[in-house]
């Protein structure tokens, strides 16, 4: 562009916008402590203390072995740490949500909000009330139970199923970092054999979603090594396997083993005793 074709008005956008282009050195940027504890040492230290605003977290596994629990746990942790929640739950039943957290014991420290009730899955809602949420009650972590029920903002009759996810997932990323806190939402697993541990490429659909978050947890029941039951051919423990499959952060990726007891997930010490799993062990 020719600077006699710059006018006043050009100069005012180029000048003045909170968009202008500027040497990075030259930034302010906030000092951010706000690193949030998982509650299980071994996923903070991977974590470089935990999870940090802007960060989309996925929890995903097969259906029924835990991933609203494990999430209920780390709500658990934060609340104990005087970190409000919001909480949107589509899959569950707030009497049942509640329920559980009754269970825990978190009476003390109980600070999770909800809407009253879940009017909407898009976005533009989810935005409102996670900023009506953070006026009220100052809360910076939202958990999302689960994915499959939200709506993007455009929706297109034409997207198929993945692109609808991979649009949904980018707008949670982004709210995430404009609104500066913590989205964590669970997602499915597609079908896999009984006999496989799920992995990152097994998420419904998963190039839309695991792309793009910068956690993902993913949690798998136990099996036994050597003993396995005539209906299914599995047998499996009372523990469960939690592992983080991707660390946007870090890279570091670790596993707890995990027991269920007073409505949570509790680690277990030492890991002598590993499972048989084709999670990759290389790493912990």
């Amino acid at each position: 562009m020719e600077i006699e074709k710059i006018t006043d008005n050009d100069l005012d956008k180029i000048l003045f916008t909170e968009d202008k282009v500027v040497y990075l050195r030259e930034m302010e940027f906030k000092t951010s402590g706000d690193r949030f504890s998982t509650g299980f040492k071994p996923f903070d230290n991977a974590l470089d203390g935990g999870v940090k605003d802007g960060d989309l977290v996925i929890i995903s596994g097969r259906s029924g072995e835990g991933k609203t629990t494990f999430a209920q746990t780390l709500t658990y942790h934060f609340c104990k740490r005087a970190i409000p929640c919001l909480w949107f739950s589509y899959e569950v039943s707030l009497k049942e949500v509640d329920k559980k957290f009754r269970a825990m014991g978190m009476n003390d420290f109980y600070e999770v909000v909800v809407p009253e009730k879940n009017t909407s899955g898009k976005i533009e809602w989810i935005t409102e009330k996670i900023k009506e949420s953070w006026v009220k009650y100052a809360t910076k972590i939202v958990f999302i139970d689960h994915i499959d029920f939200l709506v993007p903002r455009d929706c297109r009759s034409s997207d198929n199923e993945q692109a609808t996810l991979k649009r949904i997932a980018t707008e949670l990323k982004q709210l995430a970092i404009d609104l500066e806190i913590v989205i964590i939402t669970m997602a499915h697993i597609k079908k896999i054999d009984q006999n496989k541990d799920p992995d990152l490429y097994d998420i419904g659909y998963s190039a839309g979603i695991f792309q793009l978050a910068d956690t993902v947890f993913m949690i798998s029941r136990e099996r036994q090594k050597k003993n396995y039951s005539l209906d299914s051919g599995v047998s499996y423990t009372n523990n469960t396997i939690v592992k983080i499959c991707k660390n946007r952060q870090t890279g570091t990726l670790n596993y707890l083993r995990l027991n269920y007891n007073n409505g949570k997930f509790n680690e277990i010490s030492g890991r002598t005793d590993e499972p048989e799993t084709q999670f990759s062990w290389a790493d912990k």
